[in-house]
């Protein structure tokens, strides 16, 4: 099976504990086959590729949502998972965070369903 072209890709050294981490920040797996895993995120797909030691090449993680931003933050604390504190820009007024995958790659993670705030 092949994947699609237009996910974004995400390489991983460890696929396995890249996997993890993202299973803890509430994506889904939709597909997997030898060294790739796609996830779902919200409305968002993207894919983990296998990719030795070379882990920093690839396309940047999406930002992803979660329906608890509070409790997440709780989860990913006891799990060891150190995340800066909850933000609320203007682009995210429901909360933001920011953490880093296995191998590094910035991911941010909002509150969802929180509509943006018009403009006065």
């Amino acid at each position: 099976m092949s994947i699609s072209v237009s996910a974004r890709r995400i390489r991983a050294v460890q696929l396995m504990r890249s996997l993890r981490f993202y299973l803890a920040l509430d994506c889904e797996v939709r597909l997997s086959g030898a060294g790739w895993v796609q996830l779902r995120n919200a409305d968002t797909l993207f894919v983990l590729e296998e990719h030795g030691s070379d882990g920093r090449s690839g396309d940047g993680v999406p930002d992803l949502r979660t329906g608890n931003l509070l409790h997440l933050c709780g989860r990913l604390c006891a799990d060891g998972i150190d995340t800066s504190p909850v933000g609320y820009p203007a682009c995210a007024p429901g909360g933001r965070i920011t953490t880093r995958d296995p191998d590094s790659h910035a991911v941010s993670i909002s509150q969802a369903g929180v509509p943006l705030k018009a403009a006065p």
